[in-house]
């Protein structure tokens, strides 16, 4: 049965900044999260936990890398709720902290690896959404970036990030930059809020508990992104403390 709140969908949701969006979009705003997680048993794992506390949470498989994956979750959600009025782009890997200098074949191995996922696959999963993001009433789209991925930081020798190569992993967040502007124009006379988001340097499994960030302090402007009304902006890339330069 559809669901009488407004309606969530957050990719790679079963652990880290996801699961705690998940959290506090259900808990504090009153949101009917849809879990995405690409391993069916983790996301029904993190589901019920949610559950058990109260929250108003289902679990979806949902893999990036899988075509077929991303079209049975957009028919799933089309079936049981016939909307959707939030989609958050988090899932996403970081695979360059395992390449070695000089590896030709692996560092082609990891380019493909890293756009299959951050860029080609949460590119089809807008699009596999786009039609039911349609029939909310203000449509919002979140995608997860980072500094890393700003041209105009990695131009800067002063950036606190200037030694941090993680090449591929910059390079997707940077195309993702352009996905989420391209969404932005295509939809910013219909209303739609299409905002990039960098979370900050936050403690996760990505980056093997590096971080300076906990996963709760990451929730402040990923949240306002989530819930904007009718008067919030489209087309912008921020953080915590306000716009980020592209």
């Amino acid at each position: 049965m559809a669901s009488s709140k407004p309606i969530v969908l957050i990719t790679g949701a079963n652990q880290g900044i996801g699961f705690t969006l998940a959290h506090t979009l259900a808990r504090d705003h009153g949101y009917h999260v849809l879990l995405g997680s690409r391993n069916k048993e983790r996301g029904a794992k993190a589901a019920t936990q949610l559950q058990e506390e109260g929250s108003s949470v289902e679990p979806i498989t949902l893999d990036l890398t899988s075509d077929s994956s991303i079209l049975a979750a957009a028919k799933e959600v089309e079936v049981k709720h016939g909307r959707l009025d939030v989609l958050v782009n988090n899932a996403g890997i970081l695979l360059d902290d395992d390449w070695e200098p000089g590896d030709l074949q692996g560092m082609m191995k990891f380019y493909r690896d890293t756009f299959e996922t951050n860029l080609f696959g949460t590119a089809a999963v807008t699009e596999a959404f786009v039609s039911l993001l349609e029939k909310a009433k203000i449509p919002r789209l979140v995608f997860l970036s980072s500094m890393l991925g700003s041209l105009s930081d990695r131009n800067d020798p002063s950036s606190i990030y200037d030694a941090v190569e993680s090449v591929s992993y910059r390079c997707s967040k940077a195309a993702i930059n352009m996905l989420c502007l391209s969404y932005a124009r295509r939809y910013r006379d219909k209303g739609w809020k299409v905002n990039t988001c960098c979370p900050g340097y936050v403690i996760t499994n990505i980056n093997k508990g590096g971080g300076v960030l906990t996963v709760e302090e990451a929730m402040l402007n990923l949240v306002r992104l989530c819930t904007l009304g009718v008067n919030g902006e489209t087309g912008t890339f921020s953080d915590n403390t306000g716009p980020i330069p592209w």
